[in-house]
């Protein structure tokens, strides 16, 4: 008998390039997923025009858009009928183009006919791939925190592969790098257009993505015996590289503004290279950050606007972060300084003020990493022979900081958006514990961050803070922490 006949589905159309691939398209708007990682550029889901970006070359339309076309239709149907008219994904990037920041230098706003803007919604997921994304716009918020902001068209010289590290280092990277996503971002919307415009901030963005991108696929693959081998050839050339332009550029030191902001950001990405790798290079990148800011002439030499101001909130909260991980001495000062503290609290204040909302959230922040400060402190102070037991005073007080810490970071619902500035504190608390449950507790709380954001600084700062709870008697693990050289923050 004749075989029975499939019923009929009709074909669910994508873009023109994935037709093209011979592949199913995503149907993300307004770019799919496909081409976005391929670092191609989609026409999208609607109608294709060929070989002219407006409607006509005569005639009522000559010289309208596609765009303006059809929106002008869209208000004559709305006015007839009464109906309040809803926001569309092409009005939103232009409402978001208007709003977008420059770099300080520039005078004019970018044209919208000179460039769109793509929105792509974050992973939650670490290593997912973007095929199993749903890249979604949304229209009544225009844009939502965890939205992605890139620059388009890309220039010439950004090569597709370029273009897909970009879109990297913009969803997880610069999401790391902030208390709370969204255009306030610096690590985004100031990072990313500077690198546009200087070869050193591009080579350390791109180092720093395929150094993500590459230890995604290692642990993908189950490789992480190895912790000595996260940095890739690839990311490891452009790190090397970005070293060198950096030695090329000491006398500029003194040079202009634009030029001293372009260096200290390149130094502030290769420390972000420095966390995603969990390399040893931290004291010496870090050295070379203080002694650049130093020869600049501190806040003054870089001049006043938006990105000299976030540069400063950069360095003072590594400064405070990175001070124990270099030195006891240097530890036991900058901690125990109100005024260094208080730097780093301001940055966290100046997200309270773009994200007044969360305020309540930021605030038990920095409670947190105020108790971290407290116990490391208490423990650099101590005998080192009483704080190691239990059964002393100095021990059971210890204990009970830990175990207040430990009820601070169990509030915290495992996707809060704060997960990414209470690492160093975490770590900190990690290093004190005595109990065994306590231990066990902050070996899942660290894991737990490694698997959000995938970052080596975490896996090398868990097998430092192992290390030390093995530690003889005697030893405080103040004076042990310099020694791993890991930048966790």
């Amino acid at each position: 008998m004749p075989p029975k006949r499939r019923p009929y589905v009709p074909k669910t159309k994508g873009c023109h390039e994935c037709s093209q691939r011979r592949i199913h398209c995503d149907r993300a708007e307004p770019q799919c997923k496909k081409c976005t990682q391929k670092g191609l550029k989609c026409s999208g889901l609607g109608i294709r025009h060929r070989f002219n970006d407006g409607v006509a070359a005569r005639g009522k339309w000559v010289g309208k858009t596609m765009d303006k076309i059809y929106r002008e239709k869209q208000e004559k149907l709305n006015g007839d009928s009464g109906a309040t008219p809803r926001r569309s994904p092409c009005a939103a990037q232009k409402l978001m183009m208007e709003s977008l920041h420059t770099l300080p230098g520039d005078r004019t706003r970018l044209d919208p006919s000179e460039g769109a803007l793509v929105h792509s919604t974050a992973s939650g997921v670490v290593f997912q791939s973007y095929d199993a994304e749903e890249s979604t716009i949304d229209e009544e918020g225009i844009v939502p925190s965890t939205d992605i902001v890139l620059f388009q068209p890309f220039p010439d010289t950004i090569s597709p592969e370029q273009r897909n590290l970009l879109l990297h280092f913009s969803q997880h990277i610069a999401i790391e790098m902030s208390a709370f996503d969204g255009v306030h971002n610096g690590w985004r919307h100031l990072i990313l257009p500077l690198a546009h415009r200087d070869e050193l901030v591009m080579s350390a963005v791109l180092a720093t993505a395929v150094a993500h991108q590459g230890l995604g696929q290692l642990f993908k693959n189950k490789l992480q015996n190895n912790l000595d081998t996260l940095w890739q050839p690839q990311s490891s050339r452009l790190y090397a590289h970005a070293i060198r332009g950096l030695r090329e550029r000491q006398e500029l030191v003194h040079g202009n503004q634009l030029s001293k902001q372009s260096i200290l950001v390149t130094i502030l990405v290769l420390l972000s290279a420095v966390m995603v790798t969990g390399c040893s290079d931290f004291p010496v990148i870090f050295r070379m950050l203080e002694s650049a800011v130093n020869a600049m002439g501190g806040r003054q030499g870089l001049g006043e606007g938006e990105l000299p101001d976030f540069i400063m909130r950069q360095v003072n909260k590594m400064r405070v972060y990175a001070a124990p991980l270099l030195c006891e001495q240097t530890g036991m000062e900058i901690i125990s300084s109100q005024r260094q503290t208080a730097q780093l609290l301001d940055c966290l204040n100046y997200t309270t003020q773009q994200s007044p909302e969360q305020a309540l959230v930021l605030s038990s922040v920095s409670d947190m990493v105020e108790q971290a400060c407290d116990i490391y402190l208490h423990h650099a102070f101590i005998d080192p022979k009483c704080a190691s037991s239990p059964d002393t005073v100095a021990g059971m007080n210890s204990i009970r900081r830990v175990q207040r810490f430990k009820e601070c970071l169990e509030a915290f619902p495992p996707g809060s958006p704060v997960n990414s500035v209470i690492i160093w504190a975490t770590f900190v608390a990690a290093l004190d514990c005595q109990l065994e449950e306590h231990k066990a507790y902050f070996e899942g709380a660290l894991m737990q961050q490694f698997a959000r954001n995938g970052f080596g600084n975490v896996l090398k700062g868990l097998e430092q803070v192992r290390q030390i709870w093995r530690r003889g008697a005697g030893e405080r693990w103040t004076s042990m922490l310099p020694h791993g050289k890991v930048f966790v923050m």
